[in-house]
């Protein structure tokens, strides 16, 4: 499965942010029904991508803090630490015991798909993804 339940989480994150402003762990968890726990593990990783910054205190909360008008499903990929591959042949490095990438019509059909993926991943930004219906 390409998005993973924690990438579903983290733009679930990422959409009550960019609607409401800055919210706290609990208000982002009740809004978008998920645990305070898993709230605050994907935050954590958010924060540590530089994609939200947290405020302490009573008027603290957690804020993006980089546009969504600048920034991409790929961004939210790779600052998860989990880039969206079709195939382990397409990680950077990878060596195929079978055959050689140029030898291969399945690498070479994968490659194709991968560059339509990485295409579609910078297509649309995340806040016009997040814009209300």
């Amino acid at each position: 499965m390409l998005l993973t339940r924690e990438m579903d989480y983290a733009l679930r994150i990422l959409r009550a942010l960019y609607l409401e402003g800055q919210l706290s762990a609990a208000a982002i968890a009740e809004k978008e029904h998920m645990s305070k726990a898993v709230t605050l593990k994907i935050l954590k990783r958010l924060h540590a991508a530089g994609m939200v910054s947290s405020r302490r205190g009573s008027s603290g909360g957690y804020l993006i803090r980089r546009s969504c008008e600048e920034l991409y499903l790929r961004d939210l990929f790779l600052a998860l630490g989990d880039p969206a591959f079709v195939n382990r042949c397409q990680r950077p490095g990878y060596r195929c015991e079978n055959r050689q990438p140029e030898n291969c019509g399945m690498c070479q059909e994968l490659s194709r798909i991968q560059k339509a993926l990485d295409k579609e991943l910078r297509k649309t930004p995340l806040s016009a993804m997040f814009q209300e219906l």
